[in-house]
């Protein structure tokens, strides 16, 4: 059986004095067609912060969060736990340009501790940083596996009964 809990999270205008003292100038987020640029984004669902990443190119990242949350169905498998959320809670994406991409990083880092100062937690959705070869990486596999095999099949016609493999990782 699962629990619902509420926890607070900022706003993505609640950035506004970190952004000014990173910057030095007040900053405004942006929307559309992210530049080739590195940046620092933030994924929010009805103004409410789920996730921050960074990029060294803003375009190539969008665009494969993008592509990635268009093709997921989360009534068909588990996807990466970063794409799950984004899309099930309807995510959008607003970003801003840094100088490079070590200031990305850097800016990055900043948001998610001004976020953890003003409410106690980090942003909700877990980032990509400890993913390859990592002790997290082969949990999240073992746990993806699991879900997707604890789903009840498509439909009567699947002879078999099983769920099909869609989305296992090794």
């Amino acid at each position: 059986m699962t629990a619902s809990i509420s926890i607070t999270v900022l706003e993505v205008a609640e950035f506004a004095s970190a952004l000014r003292h990173h910057f030095g100038t007040a900053q405004t987020w942006r929307h559309g067609t992210p530049p080739a640029a590195p940046g620092v984004y933030v994924w929010a669902t009805k103004g409410a912060v789920l996730y921050i990443g960074s990029a060294a190119s803003l375009a190539d990242r969008l665009a494969g969060y993008h592509g990635w949350i268009t093709r997921y169905n989360p009534e068909e498998r588990w996807e990466v736990s970063v794409i799950h959320m984004l899309k099930t809670h309807g995510a959008n994406v607003c970003w801003l340009p840094t100088v490079d991409h070590p200031d990305a990083l850097l800016l990055e880092s900043r948001l998610i501790e001004w976020h953890r100062a003003k409410v106690g937690v980090a942003p909700v959705v877990v980032g990509w940083e400890a993913k390859r070869k990592s002790r997290r990486a082969a949990a999240e596999a073992w746990a993806r596996n699991l879900w997707n095999d604890e789903q009840p099949p498509l439909g009567e016609s699947q002879e078999d009964g099983h769920w099909p493999d869609i989305g296992r990782v090794a």
